[in-house]
């Protein structure tokens, strides 16, 4: 296989070859009950203290103008639990004297695959959703590029810290111990339940969490590192909040749409992560990932 080439999810992916030859080995079976008692933990955790927490950032920020001060809440919030889940993979791979934040061999086309999964996936998802007649315009408000471009960059925050979780960390684990797909499968089961204590509540959603965890999974497996997965995470998600407004995000978004209708459609109370409309547009990525024929070796 061509090093620039989409590799396969065998012995031969760079990620499981990290994990085979690094230094210390932690059995498959020990780093999947650590990834769900951390990720529990560190959930339930935060979901007792949340109130309390915000109310001890708002009052900290009692004096700066809106929107900065709701920005700068939320940003304290998602920066003290992401920043567990990224710091505790800096570690833990580190313990095993392997890479964590490898870009991939070919990182500016990795880049735009991710970017392009992500963004372009999304927007497809919401082009459905509206020919179901669920998403309408919202109430005008103006944009504010400061805002937004910091809300971009706690996006950028917390999908690195996740793939880098889930994708840098405990996936190659896996794969190297039990096999490429079964350990793809594992850490997207894992991904989604993580989602489910952190607030997913329809089936529809957690389907979707768990072809979402396939997506990035098998990206991070094609390209050999987190750039592809982490701006594809990134793309999806702010495309969803800062671009066209349909979950709410103290930073605005540049274009404001809300989700009306059939539940099956619009997602409910899960908003996009809910709809057929998603689960459509990740089954195609999915499928085509998987179909992707890796470059003979050379």
């Amino acid at each position: 296989m061509g090093e620039r080439g989409m590799h396969a999810a065998g012995k031969e992916n760079p990620w499981v070859r990290d994990a085979l030859g690094a230094r210390r080995r932690m059995p498959a079976w020990l780093a999947v009950a650590v990834a769900a008692g951390y990720s529990v933990g560190i959930l339930t955790l935060f979901r007792s203290q949340a109130a309390a927490l915000q109310q001890t950032f708002a009052g900290m920020t009692s004096g700066v103008p809106s929107p900065w001060s709701d920005i700068l809440v939320s940003g304290a919030l998602q920066g003290m639990v992401f920043g567990l889940f990224l710091l505790f993979a800096l570690l833990a791979t580190g313990w095993e004297r392997r890479p964590l934040l490898r870009p991939g061999t070919a990182p500016v086309p990795y880049l735009a695959l991710g970017l392009t999964c992500g963004g372009l996936g999304f927007a497809a998802a919401v082009g459905l959703a509206y020919l179901a007649g669920v998403v309408t315009p919202a109430a005008p408000q103006q944009p504010l590029a400061g805002p937004i471009a910091v809300g971009a960059a706690l996006v950028v925050a917390q999908s690195l810290a996740e793939e880098a979780f889930f994708r840098g960390w405990l996936q190659p684990i896996v794969c190297a111990r039990w096999g490429g797909w079964i350990g793809l499968v594992v850490t997207s089961l894992l991904f989604a339940g993580l989602h489910v204590i952190a607030g997913a509540q329809g089936w529809l959603a957690v389907l979707n969490l768990f072809l979402g965890g396939l997506l990035f999974g098998l990206l991070a497996l094609r390209t050999g590192g987190l750039l592809a997965p982490a701006a594809a995470h990134f793309a999806w998600n702010w495309t969803e909040s800062g671009v066209l407004g349909l979950v709410p995000d103290p930073a605005g978004s540049l274009v404001q749409l809300k989700l009306a209708g059939p539940v099956l459609w619009s997602g409910g109370a899960d908003t996009m992560n809910g709809s057929l409309a998603t689960t459509l547009v990740l089954a195609l990525l999915t499928g085509g990932l998987l179909l992707l024929r890796p470059r003979p070796q050379t």
